[in-house]
């Protein structure tokens, strides 16, 4: 009987910390990672290997071990890694916006980031868990920013690759486009990509999916066309 309460009391304290792991809502502005821009979704750091990116219609799945610095900013700006590749406004409404950068390795090692806009409330609910779980300080960008003082100085994170505009166009239009199994948007759709090889695959209802290797050099926007063949007859699809 003493060792069942016991068992209770664990299973009830396991539950009250899983639970107690927030999930603050996000938004996607750009980067590398195979997202349409703009996204909105919620950062989930439950489970305690990898860093979660939910969103209607898929998932963002980033190790721990592969990030390599992690930046808490206002605006984008030099030490954003790739600001030049992002136009940011705060969404209207939400409170002190904030810009938070991931660098990491990707699969092909290369250096490559994402950026997602948080509320300064909600980051500070997870700040001490990222930290925790990536071994990574905070660099906090922002000079007026009041945790500037208390924040110790971070290694500087590993350059990342200028970012590469490449499109994807098919034959028929509205085709479903991923990267390793997560979804990029449907065609005709250009996504910035740091350079490197990626395994892309187009498929659409009723045929055959086209999947190819390509190769992002940079300073070289491409653009990649995929036939997907004839349609059946008793398929329709419908393009908008």
């Amino acid at each position: 009987m003493k060792h069942t309460g016991l068992l209770a009391s664990l299973m009830l304290f396991s539950g009250l910390l899983l639970a107690s792991v927030p999930n603050p809502h996000a938004d996607y502005v750009s980067g590398s990672a195979a997202i349409p821009n703009g996204t909105v979704g919620s950062l989930n750091l439950e489970d305690a290997k990898e860093f979660h990116f939910d969103y209607e219609g898929g998932m963002f799945k980033l190790p721990y071990e592969r990030i390599t610095g992690v930046e808490l900013a206002t605006k984008p700006g030099a030490k954003a890694l790739f600001a030049s590749a992002v136009s940011w406004v705060p969404k209207f409404g939400r409170k002190q916006g904030r810009l938070l950068t991931l660098a990491y390795k990707g699969e092909n090692g290369a250096g490559e980031a994402a950026t997602f806009e948080i509320g300064k409330v909600e980051f500070q609910s997870i700040s001490s868990i990222l930290e925790a779980r990536t071994g990574k300080r905070v660099h906090y960008e922002d000079i007026d920013d009041p945790q500037n003082a208390v924040a110790k100085p971070a290694p500087a994170p590993e350059p990342v690759s200028t970012l590469v505009p490449v499109t994807f166009t098919s034959t028929p239009r509205g085709a479903s486009v991923s990267f390793w199994g997560q979804s990029a948007g449907a065609t005709p759709i250009t996504t910035k990509l740091a350079p490197g090889t990626y395994t892309v695959q187009i498929t659409a209802s009723g045929l055959p999916p086209w999947t190819r290797d390509i190769v992002v050099e940079p300073g070289k926007p491409q653009t990649i066309s995929a036939d997907l063949g004839h349609i059946d007859n008793n398929v329709v699809v419908v393009t908008r």
